[in-house]
C-alpha cells in the first residue's frame, strides 16, 4: 500500500491530462535523441508516443502553451526516474515472473471489466502483449522501491500515539451507514426491481445483474459513509431508514435508485486502540513519500542525464 501511493504521487499527474497538438512545428526526426539518461537514448518518436498514448484526448483546446509544456517536463521526469530506478532493479537482481504478471492483469481486467476493455489497451498500447509489459515493468519499479525505500520507512507507536493526541479532533466519528444501491434508468424498471427484492431474489446479485452505478460490481456496496459525504437525496433515505431494509423508489439526477441498509453505527469518540493501524499507514505513506524523493534525488545526482527541450 505505501508503495502503491508512492508510485502513485510519481505518475498521478500523467493519467488525467489531454494531448494537445502543436502549431506550426519544424519536422523533427523521429529517431533524434531526446532525452538521455546514462546509456539509455530515448528518441523524439518514442518520447511523443509515449506522450499520446498516456495523455487522455478530450482536453486538448482547454491547455494553454505553458501547461503543455508542464506536461511535457513531468513526462521526461518519468523517463528519468523509470531508467534510474530500472538500473537499480539490476543491480539488485530483481524481476517480475510471467506468472506474477499474469495474476495481475487478471485483477486488472476484473477491475475494468467490459466490451471495450481490450479495444481501449489495443487502442494506446497497439497489443496486448505490449500492455502486459508496461503491466511487467510497472511491477518491477514497485519492487525496486519497495527494497530500497522499505527498510528506511519505520513508525513507531509512541509516535502514532502522539499524532493521534495532536489530532483527536480527526477522530470524532459522525454517524455513519452502510448501505448497497440499485439504480436503473426508468420507474418501471425500478418498480419491478422492487418487486424482485420482495420476492426475496438476493440485492447484491441483483445490482451485480443490473445497476448502472459502478458499485454494481461489488454488489451495489457504498461502503460505509457519514452525513455530508453522499448526494443528499441519498442521505436523507438511507439515515432514517432501519437496518436491513428497502427504501421506496427513489428518483435523483442520477436514475431511479433502491437501497437498503446494511448496518448502523453512532457517532463517537474513537479511541487510540481503534485507529492505531490507520494511524501507522498514515504516518508511513507520509515517511515513504520523503524518503522516496531522498533516494531519487541521489540517484539523480549521479547519473549523467541530458534533455534536449527543442526535441520534446
Amino acid at each position: 500500500m505505501i508503495i502503491f501511493c508512492i508510485l502513485y504521487s510519481v505518475f498521478c499527474i500523467l493519467l488525467f491530462a489531454g494531448c494537445k497538438k502543436q502549431e506550426e512545428e519544424k519536422v523533427v526526426s523521429p529517431k533524434e535523441v531526446a532525452i538521455k539518461i546514462n546509456v539509455r537514448e530515448i528518441t523524439h518518436g518514442e518520447f511523443q508516443d509515449t506522450f499520446k498514448r498516456l495523455f487522455l484526448e478530450g482536453a486538448a483546446a482547454e491547455i494553454k502553451d505553458e501547461e503543455l509544456k508542464n506536461l511535457k517536463m513531468a513526462l521526461v521526469n518519468q523517463f528519468i526516474e523509470e531508467e534510474l530506478i530500472l538500473e537499480e532493479a539490476k543491480i539488485l537482481t530483481l524481476d517480475v515472473k510471467d506468472n506474477e504478471v499474469s495474476r495481475e492483469t487478471e485483477e486488472i481486467k476484473k477491475e475494468y471489466a467490459g466490451e471495450g476493455f481490450e479495444s481501449n489497451i489495443l487502442s494506446k498500447y497497439g497489443s496486448m502483449d505490449k500492455w502486459k509489459e508496461e503491466i511487467r515493468k510497472k511491477m518491477l519499479l514497485r519492487k525496486v522501491i519497495d527494497k530500497a525505500i522499505g527498510p528506511r520507512i519505520t513508525v513507531k507507536e509512541d509516535e502514532a500515539r502522539r499524532y493521534y493526541k495532536e489530532h483527536i479532533a480527526d477522530y470524532k466519528r459522525k454517524e455513519q451507514a452502510r448501505a448497497r444501491m440499485i439504480v436503473v434508468k426508468t420507474e418501471e424498471e425500478a418498480n419491478q426491481v422492487k418487486e424482485r427484492l420482495k420476492k426475496g431474489e438476493d440485492f447484491a446479485r441483483l445490482a451485480q445483474e443490473i445497476s448502472l452505478g459502478p458499485e454494481g460490481k461489488k454488489g451495489g456496496d457504498l461502503g460505509f459513509f457519514g452525513r455530508g459525504e453522499m448526494p443528499k437525496e441519498f442521505e436523507d433515505v438511507v439515515f432514517p431508514l432501519p437496518a436491513g431494509k428497502l427504501s421506496e423508489v427513489i428518483k435523483t439526477p442520477y436514475g431511479y435508485h433502491i437501497f437498503r441498509v446494511e448496518e448502523k453505527r453512532e457517532a463517537k469518540d474513537l479511541k487510540f486502540s481503534e485507529v492505531k493501524d490507520q494511524i501507522i499507514n498514515k504516518l508511513k505513506r507520509e515517511k515513504g513519500d520523503a524518503e522516496f524523493q531522498a533516494w531519487m534525488t541521489e540517484l539523480k545526482q549521479g547519473a549523467k542525464i541530458e534533455v534536449k527541450e527543442e526535441l520534446l
